[in-house]
Order: structure tokens, then C-alpha cells, then sequence
């Protein structure tokens, strides 16, 4: 029978290799995120340069980077409700112990207080540059301080004292896991994840002490941590970050091993131990020994999507790969143009000494005016200084340059009118249209990605952690929500019950990005269609017989997110329109009755004077609505 010590040692050494089989998978990757990163960052080798070179910096990923991000982000933000959820059956039940909409408006307040969108935003930056969104999803106990006033003395030592009385409540957590701290099973069979961290030495402590304990008191105590982060590591953090590497030897640190899976005897090949998870700390020791998946869904908590997927691939592609690489050739090439115009201005002179009167005349060099004294050797309409050509600036570097823009946008997803630069050359209107559908098409898949494999699966994975400690969300918050008599009542729910009743059983569905997306074709479609109607009398008078133009302004409106409410015409107004006012038997007799019937003469008129915006508006949307 195998020691203890032999089963340890077993499992340090099966995390250990399976560590480096999931590295060796992902070198390349990594070397890829560097560049990216570093580009990101504004930063490029200039080692090549000479003094007196050019070094300047074209930041063209990092802003198409920041284009893509922010449009995920606002898809979500700016549109309201950017979600639902309901019964996987689409029916409603009034006897479940909570309700969906109940579920929506609790994950709401959660994900605020998470800081989500923010989440969302460096989780879509992140698969932009390192092929891969990595979050870990988790809840956890935090401090909800409240503050009592109470009376202190009598009389003249009367007075008020504020105490602070501690308190708990539940919170989401959303963590960015960088790429090269993450070890993923490289056959995508997902036998096993692992994640490494370092974490400060106090930190660990806490965690292994106290009823919630994870990690084995004794074992945390016989540590002996580093006293600074490995200088590798801590360089490639500080590449991602932008920030310069510091000095941590006032805090000692833990490096933490954390496998998600399975563990594997490679001896024999039987499993040892299925679904648990294991904290290894500084290479060596056990501190958290196998346990089962404490997530009650039996799942690790991390949620992994990419946004560009690549076949049978664990890593994938990124899609600053690319634009990374013409970023610095652009850089190259921009800098050389620098470099001859400016030797092109400041050029270089050559004279010759031997035939000046006095040498000593040019020794501080030649200020503009100066008149140069020549002896009589120079031949007669010789120059004594001419230029020396030293640069120039061809024109087939800025056609070059040009077209690498060209190959910049394409593969960025961006172009030069979307960047707000004005374009080299003369682009047509149908150009841009067909470059816009093309961008819409892609974006399309990469936001049906970002809904389905990141966003969605993160909701889902946030309900299933708050369903599991939804006995931890303090009542106070509960009966702010939802009322204090419903709010009382869902504080006494058992976990047990509302894991049971809503995991499986609810369908979670996104829609932001789609929504956004939608509107935008549909606007292109209703402009395409007034412009195709407006081109021929006969579409103008075949569409008001058979449509409202009123009902159509609505629905431009709402492709364009526009509040009809906020601009409808009030009821006083309205009625003067419409001709209940004392003022409506003048109105009539000026032509107050001034839209004639679909069919009747003068509807083609009218309706064309309508597509080119000089009929009142207001006038004719209260005439199709009579």
C-alpha cells in the first residue's frame, strides 16, 4: 500500500508534467501575445536606428483594438435590456420559488456591483490580442458595514455616537485570467486546467484559516515564500500591463498551482482522482489536496471563448495577429519617410576650402546671407558649395505606404473613414457601402461569438454561483430589490431548493450585439428602399396606396434608437393639427386639408415631398394616424 507521501508526490508530479505538456502547446501563442501586447503598448525595436534616426510610433492597432472593444461594450450598454432569461419550457410558472424576471433584476444588481461592462470590455481586449477570453467566475463573502447612531450620557453629557457594526453579503466576481498563466489540456479533451498566480503570503494565510478554510493550516505554515515574484514572470505581466516591474520583496509571495480535473496515475493509467480540484504552492507542496469540484454544477469556473475560432484548436487565432505585423512595417516605412524629407530639407553642403580668400570664415558654420570670397583658382562659373543629395522622398513609398494602410484595415476590421482619416485617394459612395456590409457581415460572427461563448456562458456560470449562496445575499439588499415582504421571503430560500428548481431548467439568451447589428442593416434596407421608391413617380404612388409613411417614420425611428415619445407631438398640439380648434375653419380655408387620399391626384406629390423632407412631418404623421 502506497504512503501518503508517495500519493503526494504522485499528484505534484502528474500537475508538474501535465504544466509543461499544456506549455509546450502554447509557446508559440505566447510568443505571438508578446508582440501583440507589446505593440498594443506602443512599444517597437529601434536598436536598428542611428543616431539622429527617426523613432516615432504609429498607434493603429491599439486604436483599432480600442474600435472594436468599445462597440462590444456599448452594444450592451447602450441599448437597455441587453438580455433575458425564462423557463427552458417558454411557459410561466407561478408556483416557482422565484421567478425569472425575479433572477433577471438580482443578476443585474450583482453584475453592477461586479463592475461587468468593464469586465466585459478587458475580456474582449484580451481575446483581441492574446487569441483567447479567459474568465474565472466565483462569489465570495464581502464586509457590508453599517453605521448606528446611538445616545451616549444624560444631560449636559448627553451626546450622539456613530458606531460601525460589521456585516457580510454575497458578490460575483469576474477575473481576467492572463494567457500565460493558463495550462489548458492541449488535445481539448478538457482532462485538466490549471492555473497559476502568485499570490501575497498573508493572503494564503487567510485562506487557511477560519470555518471556510481551504487550504491546509499546517502545510500553509511550513512555507517558505518567495520574497519577489520570478523576474520572467513579473516581465511578461509587466508587457501586458504597460506598467514597469517593481520591487516586491516588502511582501513576500506564494506561486499557486490550481488543477481543475482529473488526475491521472501515468504509471499504471487508472484515474486516481476524478473532477477535484488541487492547490499546489511553490512547486512542491500540497495545500489544498484533491478535493471534489465544490461548484455545486460540477464544473470549474472558468469560461474560455475566442473570438476568431480555429478548427480542433485549443488556442485559436487572434485577430491582432495580423494588424500587429503591418503596424510595425508601417512604422518602418513612416520613419524613412521622415528621414528623407528631413535630409531633403536640412541637405548636406560640400565646399571647397582650397579657393576661399579666408577658411576661417565658414569655421562656425555659414549663417544665410553670407557672402563667400573666392581667389582666382576656382574656374570661372565653378560653385564653391553646392548640395550634396542625401535624401529624398519617392513617390512609390507613399503608394507603398498606401497600400499597406489598404492590408492594415482590412485585416484590423477598420478603415481609414471608421479611424476619422481622410482617405488617399477618392472613394465613391457605393465603395463605402460595400466596405460597411462587408465589415457588418464579419462583425456579425464575431458578436454571435461574443453572445454565445463568452457573454451567455457567463451569465449562466454567475446564476448557478449565485443560486448556490443566494443564503449569503444580505436581506437588506433583497428587500431594496424586491419589496421587504418579497424581499424577506427570498432571503429564507434554501440554496439547495433554488439550485434545484432554476439550473437546468432556465434559458439564458443575449442579444446586445445582434440587436445593434440588426438595426443597422435595417436602417441601410429603409434607406436603400426611400431611395429606390423616390427615384420613380409611379413606386411613389404605388407606396402610398398600399403604406403609412407615417408607420414607416416609426420604424426608422426605431432602428435609430430614437425615444418616439420624447419628440411625439403633445395632445394640445395634436388637436390644433387636427383641426378641433377654433382656429380650424381659417386652417381649412387656407388648404388645411392638405393631404389628399392614397389614389387621388396629387398623392405622388405628396409622397415624394415626403421622401425629400419638405413636407411637415408632424402634419402628415397626424393624418395617417386618423
Amino acid at each position: 500500500m502506497a504512503s501518503n507521501s508517495d500519493d503526494e508526490s504522485k499528484i505534484v508530479t502528474y500537475v508538474l508534467d501535465s504544466k509543461n505538456e499544456a506549455n509546450q502547446a502554447k509557446r508559440t501563442r505566447m510568443d505571438l501575445n508578446e508582440n501583440n501586447f507589446e505593440m498594443y503598448h506602443l512599444q517597437h525595436d529601434f536598436s536598428h536606428k542611428k543616431e539622429g534616426q527617426s523613432r516615432e510610433i504609429l498607434g493603429k492597432q491599439s486604436m483599432a483594438v480600442e474600435q472594436i472593444r468599445s462597440f462590444f461594450v456599448q452594444a450592451l450598454v447602450d441599448i437597455g435590456d441587453w438580455w433575458k432569461v425564462e423557463f427552458e419550457s417558454g411557459k410561466e410558472n407561478p408556483a416557482a420559488l422565484i421567478q425569472p424576471h425575479e433572477i433577471f433584476k438580482l443578476t443585474n444588481y450583482l453584475l453592477e456591483k461586479a463592475g461587468y461592462f468593464s469586465h466585459v470590455g478587458n475580456a474582449i481586449q484580451s481575446a483581441l490580442l492574446g487569441s483567447l477570453a479567459v474568465t474565472k467566475v466565483w462569489g465570495k463573502e464581502v464586509p457590508k458595514p453599517k453605521y448606528v447612531s446611538r445616545k451616549e450620557g444624560k444631560g449636559k453629557d448627553f451626546k450622539r455616537k456613530l458606531i460601525k457594526e460589521e456585516d457580510k453579503t454575497f458578490r460575483l466576481q469576474f477575473d481576467i485570467v492572463r494567457q500565460e498563466n493558463y495550462y489548458p489540456d492541449p488535445t481539448g479533451l478538457n482532462l485538466y486546467k490549471i492555473e497559476e498566480s502568485y499570490v501575497d503570503y498573508h493572503e494564503v494565510k487567510k485562506l487557511a484559516k477560519g470555518k471556510g478554510a481551504i487550504y491546509n493550516t499546517e502545510a500553509v505554515a511550513n512555507l517558505r515564500p518567495y520574497q519577489a515574484e520570478d523576474a520572467i514572470d513579473a516581465g511578461k505581466k509587466a508587457r501586458e500591463t504597460g506598467q514597469d516591474v517593481t520591487n516586491r520583496e516588502n511582501r513576500p509571495t506564494v506561486k499557486i498551482w490550481e488543477m481543475w480535473g482529473d488526475i491521472i496515475d501515468r504509471q499504471t493509467g487508472d484515474v486516481l482522482h476524478e473532477n477535484v480540484v488541487v492547490t499546489i504552492a511553490n512547486e512542491r507542496t500540497i495545500i489544498r489536496k484533491p478535493t471534489g469540484n465544490p461548484n455545486w454544477d460540477q464544473m470549474d469556473p472558468y469560461v474560455v471563448a475566442p473570438l476568431i475560432e480555429v478548427a480542433n484548436s485549443v488556442w485559436h487565432r487572434a485577430l491582432m495577429d495580423a494588424p500587429t505585423k503591418h503596424n510595425r512595417s508601417l512604422i518602418e516605412l513612416y520613419n524613412l519617410t521622415v528621414d528623407g524629407a528631413m535630409r531633403s530639407i536640412h541637405g548636406v553642403n560640400q565646399i571647397r576650402t582650397d579657393v576661399l580668400e579666408d577658411a576661417s570664415q565658414i569655421s562656425d558654420g555659414i549663417p544665410f546671407g553670407t557672402t563667400l570670397k573666392v581667389t582666382s583658382a576656382l574656374p570661372m562659373g565653378a560653385k564653391v558649395m553646392e548640395p550634396v543629395v542625401t535624401g529624398d522622398v519617392p513617390q512609390d513609398v507613399l503608394q507603398v505606404m498606401n497600400v499597406m494602410q489598404q492590408e492594415f484595415n482590412s485585416s484590423a476590421l477598420t478603415s481609414d473613414l471608421r479611424q476619422g482619416v481622410q482617405p488617399f485617394r477618392a472613394v465613391k459612395a457605393t465603395e463605402v457601402v460595400e466596405a460597411s456590409n462587408s465589415l457588418t457581415s464579419i462583425f456579425q460572427g464575431l458578436g454571435k461569438n461574443v453572445e454565445a461563448k463568452l457573454v451567455q456562458r457567463q451569465l449562466e456560470k454567475a446564476w448557478m454561483v449565485t443560486a448556490q449562496n443566494i443564503d449569503k445575499i444580505s436581506k437588506e439588499e433583497l428587500q431594496s430589490l424586491f419589496g421587504e415582504e418579497r424581499g424577506e421571503e427570498l432571503s429564507q430560500l434554501a440554496p439547495e431548493d433554488v439550485f434545484a428548481e432554476t439550473v437546468g431548467s432556465l434559458r439564458f439568451k443575449v442579444f446586445g450585439i445582434s440587436l445593434t447589428l440588426g438595426k443597422q442593416n435595417d436602417f441601410k434596407k429603409y434607406m436603400t428602399m426611400l431611395q429606390t421608391i423616390g427615384s420613380s413617380e409611379v413606386l411613389i404612388e404605388e407606396f402610398a396606396k398600399k403604406y403609412d409613411f407615417g408607420k414607416l417614420l416609426g420604424q426608422i425611428l426605431t432602428t435609430l434608437d430614437i425615444d418616439e415619445e420624447k419628440i411625439a407631438i403633445d395632445p394640445e398640439q395634436g388637436a390644433l393639427i387636427g383641426g378641433d380648434s377654433p382656429l380650424d375653419d381659417g386652417a381649412a380655408a387656407q388648404g388645411g386639408d392638405q393631404f389628399a387620399a392614397p389614389g387621388e391626384e396629387g398623392a405622388d406629390e405628396q409622397a415624394q415631398s415626403l421622401l425629400d423632407g419638405e413636407a411637415p412631418f408632424p402634419g402628415s404623421i397626424a393624418t395617417s394616424g386618423q
